[in-house]
């Protein structure tokens, strides 16, 4: 009897482990069978937001043929219009409307001025502009205190010695950071909110602001950079010649417009933020118009999660 009852004992253990060890199983695949919903879940959320970000960037495509980019309220619009689920803001700008580093470096001293001017409108140090310089130009002289192939070299970097690719390339260079910190502090717009290294080398003096024209001449003055806005405003500026005749500015701000302005804008800068349940994904891509048809020069996605 007393086996018995001792095989009963055994039995009954080894029900209850199996029964523990089923229950754990059940548990762990419940676990996983939630996870699984839950990433695929969210790796269809993120496809219908990046294909509402997409779906709105055609819109604004079409918006930039038929001149219509400006509207402040575009991205959202066009994301009422064409879009159910899918939320969406952003903002359009024309790039040549902001100062062409690439071009200005490479023109030499005059170029190289007008940087200057634009660095100290924004209160930004000469010493990340000549760090910006010596990354820019092809040889390995620094630029009044700037750095070259031994600083890089000292970090690991090989100096590119090449036009900058991206305007979002400027972090990486010495001193920069500290000047972009300084105007995130002071809730000043971003230094490269003035600067583009695509476009047509020539700034739209319809919609530069007032930073980007003070730095194209040393005669410019506030004053007179407010009055441009104004009359721009009103649509007093249709020709190269109204800026004489209208604003009445200098001849040396004028030799200065007819060198380095112009009054196209060809090449825009689309930023769309596209927001789906849990998941919000931003696009953020560069066009140009040529004739009938709206090219796209850059393109990039980012995935982020909300808290």
């Amino acid at each position: 009897m007393m086996k018995k009852s001792g095989d009963k004992g055994f039995f009954l253990i080894l029900v209850v482990a199996v029964v523990a060890a089923l229950a754990a199983i059940l548990v762990r695949f419940g676990v996983d069978a939630q996870l699984s919903a839950m990433s695929s879940g969210n790796f269809r959320d993120e496809v219908v937001a990046r294909l509402g970000a997409q779906s709105v960037l055609e819109g604004v495509k079409a918006a930039i043929l038929k001149g219509q980019w400006q509207h402040p309220g575009l991205i959202s619009f066009i994301s009422k219009q064409m879009l159910k689920e899918v939320s969406c803001r952003g903002w359009v700008e024309n790039e040549e409307g902001k100062l062409p580093v690439n071009r200005l470096i490479a023109s030499g001293p005059e170029g190289v001025a007008i940087l200057r001017r634009y660095w100290e409108e924004r209160g930004c140090s000469l010493q990340s502009l000549n760090a910006l310089i010596d990354w820019v130009d092809k040889d390995h002289t620094t630029f009044n205190g700037g750095s070259e192939a031994a600083y890089y070299g000292s970090k690991g970097v090989v100096l590119p010695n090449r036009p900058l690719q991206s305007i979002y390339e400027l972090p990486a260079i010495p001193f920069m950071r500290r000047d972009m910190k300084r105007l995130k502090k002071s809730k000043a717009f971003p230094l490269y909110r003035g600067l583009t290294v695509w476009g047509t080398g020539k700034v739209n003096l319809l919609t530069a602001d007032r930073d980007v024209l003070m730095a194209l001449s040393d005669d410019m003055s506030l004053e007179l950079a407010d009055r441009i806005l104004a009359e721009r405003e009103d649509g007093q500026i249709q020709m190269m010649g109204d800026f004489k005749r209208v604003v009445h500015v200098p001849d040396g701000v004028y030799e200065s417009f007819q060198r380095w302005g112009t009054l196209e804008g060809v090449t825009f800068q689309a930023r769309i933020e596209a927001v789906y349940r849990k998941m919000r994904v931003m696009l953020r891509a560069v066009l140009a118009r040529r004739g009938f048809d709206v090219r796209v020069l850059y393109f990039r996605e980012g995935l982020w999660l909300p808290g």
